[in-house]
């Protein structure tokens, strides 16, 4: 039997900026408080992110391969056929505000993006590419200046011992199931993959989450004030930062 897996939530352009603002610390917490305890990617880590960006978010599209089978692999690489594989149909596809995921099975002996299929990502209006496995040419993809991550590189390229089978179909990238049209979050520290529901829920969170740690915890520290009293606020450093909050305009 098949089970056919899809988002039904819709996300607007400017519910993604807010996400921009929350990082995926914050993130990763607040959907293991909502019930969602499998959604930080592991090992997988930025490779190339530009120096004057905060995070990289989007809609999920997604991309799966299988180890090679030499007969399939030689039909879907003859020239008359490159325009079907599910390789080049994920990136031609790619539109604003969209993330490619790949899944490779974790496969570390082959390089599936570099620095020429990061361009045309970037040209497309596509925010990141994530890869479960391996990229090439790293120097290269750097220099185009686009968010990268990946779990290593490797110098081989995808014919060697790869091939795509799959565009916009569930897939799974650092441990994490990824639908197509989850919006991607990623950051310095990593990547999460957050159900459409959530957002607006998750963006709530952060906002009272950054005035509560970001300006007011830190700043008492700062202060002097314990960690025994203040991280997390015990009743009394709770009714003192409603203070704050009224004093300051946040309430």
């Amino acid at each position: 039997m098949t089970y056919i897996v899809k988002n039904t939530a819709t996300i607007s352009d400017e519910l993604l900026e807010e996400l921009k603002l929350v990082s995926v610390s914050t993130a990763s917490h607040t959907l293991v408080e909502m019930g969602y305890r499998n959604a930080y990617m592991q090992g997988i880590m930025p490779l190339a992110f530009p120096d004057d960006q905060q995070s990289a978010v989007g809609r999920a599209v997604t991309l799966r391969f299988i180890p090679l089978r030499e007969d399939l692999v030689k039909q879907q690489y003859e020239s008359d056929k490159l325009e079907e594989s599910p390789h080049r149909t994920s990136l031609e596809s790619m539109t604003k505000n969209d993330v490619l995921v790949i899944d490779t099975g974790s496969h570390m002996e082959t390089g599936v993006i570099g620095d020429i299929f990061t361009r045309r990502v970037r040209y497309l209006g596509g925010q990141a590419i994530i890869v479960d496995g391996c990229i090439r040419d790293l120097q290269r993809v750097k220099d185009v200046n686009f968010p990268v991550y990946a779990k290593g590189v490797h110098g081989g390229a995808i014919p060697r011992s790869l091939m795509s089978v799959g565009f916009n179909e569930p897939i799974r990238c650092g441990g994490v199931s990824v639908v197509p049209g989850d919006i991607i979050l990623a950051d310095r520290d990593g990547v999460v993959a957050i159900p459409p529901q959530c957002v607006e829920e998750i963006v709530k969170i952060a906002r009272a989450h950054d005035e509560l740690e970001e300006r007011w915890i830190k700043m008492k520290l700062d202060e002097g004030a314990s960690l025994h009293t203040h991280y997390p606020p015990n009743a009394e450093a709770k009714i003192e930062f409603e203070n704050w909050k009224k004093e300051n305009g946040y309430a």
